[in-house]
């Protein structure tokens, strides 16, 4: 291979962002419109844009919406699901649990198998793996023959206490592979070796539900990018912030779910790293929806209690939170007569009425372009021209149904979506016990930093940093993510029964696990990295937490060293513990990563001189006309200041600096926003 070239490319909601290195050098960049109807066509308009030849380009990584929007918007694959006899209704049944206490009317989140296409299997294993009934076959081949001839393409396996033994489900695959080769079929055992039915049923039947799609779009993808000469290797973004070959994305489809939204959080967790900034509040707005996620110390919070579409999918990911409010998001009235903002989106196709593309709903991006805020000639470096014309008589409509007049409409849209954003960095922060004003946000997305500073003054944050090329921070998070993998497995052990032996024995498993698939991926490029860690809780509570244990096994501490960690990590948490050592070992956890050979990225940037001279105009800030100044963000010095009210212009978003802030550029070429 002649070239060394690293092609980085996100496909959002509106746009598909590209970013092309060289070594540790940004040499090109850049955003196209995506196609949804076709997202392989956008990717590939990116590469075209990057006017580079496939045979330079060594490595292409890649971040998607299609695993999100597909569970999002019910658009996957007829699946069946074969579970063990006599738990056929589990995927109906679901938990206690209901997220509007207070609604009559309140219904489960509807499955995404229906009930006549889960077949239940003659078998039963106890919960230790030993086997009570043996797998049974009879009739089944028959059943499932039936559902394949009604479109059924793709079949989740889920046996009872499969984590503990997965022997039935193995000896299943393997039959119905023999049968039926061109099945795609997902085995629990493989997706998530953990106890909880419930949450390793759904993981495993979204993961079932989209393992035709993705294997189909990364298929084409590659097929694609091997006409246009490319034949190096081919990595996805997952949820858990890191990457893999695009072979292993089709072997466990749920992982490419968040797969764009975690590449943004680690480009902001490494732009902000290189400012001096580790406590975080992450806020990406693009035209779809909003993803925000807390940061502490330069760690990224990791969940496996995520839902989608109101479904578990448990598997380990960046804690992030998304709402439906984005540059697109479409504004309506209610039947109550008052209005809202999203989640509805115009997307990319047609897009906010002011793309002129034939969209006629108003959107935020429409307010933020009737305010002023949004210059046509300017948005997207005028490769795109705003339309008034649309948006104005999509502002007049609106404004009609309200009694309203256009200016009103605009001020209440960004209220509305700023309500909503708001929201969610309380959620992640206030509700978890930490204080926003201990943190900084860190905005980007095309729509983030336009609205970050107001969500900061109304939370009574002092900081917001914005990011060079904060349009394309999912892009260098992509260049920046390391190869990574999680594994775990349920064994509950009580604490005074745990061994240095034993630790060592279940970690060891996880461990060969590990290096066995790391191997797949090619030749080493370094030594795997590790990290351990336990999910523990005291007997009787239905919940976890996950505590480090690398100091304690580099230590050879014991049961009593991992009784007080746990105990640590308890009153961290909710700020108490219950009185008693009664506490046990649920799962085993290891990650394990291989580090990008990309570290950090420079670009070239401006130092020392003065601010330059802005450029005057008139602006509609929270409803009423105010002077403004606009700069270009490429001719902003190190060490330059400007106050607000003002805006910021750059190729891939625009800055709003509100009345008594003001920003500065670091020497990282960062620009940070404070309170004056």
């Amino acid at each position: 291979m002649s070239g060394g070239l690293k092609f980085c490319v996100e496909v959002g909601g509106t746009f598909t962002d590209w970013l092309l290195v060289a070594g540790q050098q940004v040499v090109g960049r850049g955003k196209v419109l995506s196609t949804p109807k076709q997202p392989a066509q956008g990717v590939m308009q990116a590469f075209a844009e990057a006017l580079v030849s496939g045979d330079r380009v060594a490595d292409i990584i890649h971040g998607s919406t299609v695993a999100t929007n597909a569970v999002l918007e019910r658009k996957g694959a007829a699946t069946g699901l074969i579970t063990t006899e006599g738990f056929r209704d589990l995927l109906d049944i679901q938990r206690q649990t209901r997220t509007r206490l207070f609604d009559l009317f309140y219904r489960h989140p509807e499955p995404l198998i229906p009930r006549d296409r889960i077949l239940e299997v003659a078998e039963r294993l106890a919960p230790g793996g030993e086997v009570r009934r043996p797998l049974r076959l009879a009739g089944l081949e028959g059943r499932l023959e039936r559902q394949l001839e009604c479109g059924v393409e793709s079949v989740a396996i889920c046996l009872l206490h499969s984590y503990a033994n997965p022997g039935h489900e193995r000896a299943l695959a393997e039959q119905l592979r023999s049968r039926f080769p061109d099945l795609y079929l997902t085995l629990s055992s493989e997706v998530l070796p953990r106890f909880r039915e419930y949450e390793r049923a759904s993981t495993t039947v979204i993961s079932a539900y989209l393992k035709p799609q993705v294997d189909r779009y990364v298929r084409a993808l590659e097929r694609s990018l091997e006409e246009g000469g490319f034949v190096g290797n081919l990595a996805i973004m997952q949820a858990n912030g890191g990457t893999v070959p695009a072979s292993e994305v089709r072997r466990h489809a749920a992982r490419m779910v968040l797969s764009g939204p975690a590449a943004g959080v680690a480009g902001a967790v490494a732009a902000a790293r290189a400012s001096g900034f580790g406590d975080l509040l992450t806020f990406d707005m693009g035209g779809t929806s909003t993803d925000v996620c807390l940061v502490t110390g330069g760690r990224v919070g990791f969940t496996t209690d995520y839902k989608i579409g109101g479904l578990p999918l448990s598997i380990p990911m960046y804690d992030i939170v998304t709402v439906g409010a984005g540059g697109g998001s479409v504004a309506t009235v209610d039947p109550g007569g008052a209005m809202r903002v999203g989640p509805e989106s115009a997307g990319a196709d047609p897009g906010p009425a002011c793309y002129g593309k034939g969209g006629s709903a108003f959107t935020v991006s429409d307010a933020n372009f009737l305010s002023g805020l949004l210059r046509p000639g300017v948005f997207l470096e005028g490769r795109m021209r705003l339309v008034e014309g649309p948006a104005r008589l999509a502002a007049e409509r609106l404004a009609a149904a309200l009694a309203l007049t256009p200016v009103e409409v605009a001020s209440g849209v960004v209220r509305l979506a700023n309500a909503t954003m708001a929201q969610a960095l309380r959620l992640v922060s206030i509700e978890r016990g930490h204080d926003p004003r201990d943190y900084t946000v860190v905005a980007y997305g095309g729509a983030g930093p336009l609205h970050a500073a107001q969500l900061a003054a109304e939370l009574d944050i002092p900081r917001v940093l914005i990011p060079r090329d904060p349009g394309l921070v999912s892009a260098y998070g992509l260049v920046l993510a390391d190869t990574r993998q999680d594994y775990l497995r349920t064994r509950i052990v009580k604490l005074p029964g745990v061994s240095g032996a034993l630790l060592e024995r279940e970690f060891e498993a996880l461990r060969s696990q590990a290096r066995r698939e790391f191997e797949r991926y090619g030749p080493p490029r370094g030594a795997l990295r590790l990290r351990h860690g336990l999910d523990m809780r005291f007997e009787g509570q239905a919940y976890e937490l996950l505590v480090d244990v690398d100091p304690l096994l580099e230590a050879g501490s014991g049961a009593e060293a991992l009784l007080e960690a746990f105990r640590s990590a308890h009153l961290r948490r909710y700020g108490h513990v219950p009185a008693g050592d009664h506490v046990e070992i649920v799962n085993f956890r290891l990650g394990a990563w291989l580090p990008s050979t990309t570290r950090h990225l420079s670009s070239p940037q401006a130092e020392g001189g003065a601010t330059p001279r802005p450029q005057g105009g008139e602006v509609y800030y929270q409803g009423r006309q105010s002077s403004c100044r606009f700069f270009s963000r490429a001719d902003l010095p190190v060490g330059g200041r400007v106050e607000g009210l003002a805006v910021i212009e750059e190729p891939t978003a625009t800055v709003l600096i509100p009345p008594d802030w003001q920003g500065r550029v670091d020497e990282q070429g960062n620009l940070i926003l404070e309170r004056m």
